[in-house]
């Protein structure tokens, strides 16, 4: 198994260097009031790629948190309602002692 992902990490590492080699050509960039000028086109694909990666986890972040209340809140349902059960089962056997 190492030797796969070792193999993967090769292959993924050869196609970024062969990327950089053939998109080294210069680009000037203008975001909000900042000027970047001749910044190569593959560090430009680079920060966009990892930007989007960023905002990607902040918002799974906030959806996994969002899902972990959720989940609070129904064991706390469930805790009750077996609670209920467990007293209701007493009064069911209570009853039926009296008669």
């Amino acid at each position: 198994m190492k030797i796969v992902r070792l193999s993967i990490v090769i292959v993924i590492i050869l196609l970024l260097v062969l990327f950089i080699v053939y998109n080294n050509a210069k680009v000037n960039v203008e975001y909000l009031s900042m000027h970047f000028d001749n910044m190569p086109i593959w560090l430009v694909v680079f920060i966009s790629v990892f930007s989007g990666m960023i905002m990607g986890w902040f918002f799974m972040f906030v959806d996994e948190l969002s899902i972990k209340k959720k989940i609070k809140d129904k064991d706390k349902e469930l805790k009750a309602l077996k609670e209920e059960i467990a007293q209701l089962r007493q009064l069911t056997i209570s009853d039926s002692e009296d008669r």
